[in-house]
């Protein structure tokens, strides 16, 4: 309740009810620090292969040329040594300051190195429209809340689906 509440506090303050455009995005701060830590929960890719192209020492071991590794956002998105309280979900994460002390590649939804998504900025983009616009205009309420079974195929995906009434914002009745 007080994620959705000051979300909805920062879209009312930047938008009012006209509708966002792509200039909006940077003045939508928390927005972004709610999509960011919902990838950091689920990431799109749960996880992802690479090739050793040269030997890499990795604390007492050492990754051959060829050997296959398999980077997996899930598990290293829920570590506490980078993430306190890891199930916790807690955009202030990302505020400016707070996100410079997280390591680079703690955080990695898009890949990294060579393989970065090349549309990640643009992804980025169009989620806090999406949220926002969707923020904006209505309330989801899980129908039976209870913990999401998740599926890890190419993404991660529930289970069995997220059942929940959507109501409309301003005068809470079902959309």
């Amino acid at each position: 309740p007080e994620v959705e509440a000051k979300l909805m506090g920062e879209i009312d303050t930047v938008l009012g009810d006209r509708v966002p455009t792509a200039d909006d995005v940077f003045r939508l701060g928390y927005a972004r620090q709610v999509m960011q830590e919902a990838m950091r929960l689920y990431p799109p890719a749960w996880g992802i292969g690479r090739e050793a192209r040269a030997p890499i020492e990795l604390g007492d071991f050492v990754v051959h040329p060829g050997t296959q590794i398999f980077l997996v956002q899930w598990v290293t998105h829920r570590d506490p040594r980078f993430f306190p309280e890891p199930e916790r979900f807690l955009p202030e994460r990302w505020e400016p300051e707070a996100e410079r002390r997280i390591p680079k590649y703690a955080y990695f939804p898009f890949g990294g190195g060579p393989r970065y998504c090349v549309g990640s900025n643009f992804a980025m983009m169009e989620t806090v429209l999406l949220l926002t616009m969707m923020v904006q205009r209505f309330r989801f309420r899980l129908q039976a809340p209870r913990a999401v079974q998740l599926q890890a195929a190419v993404t991660l995906r529930p289970r069995h689906g997220i059942r929940a009434t959507v109501l409309r914002r301003h005068s809470l009745t079902p959309a």
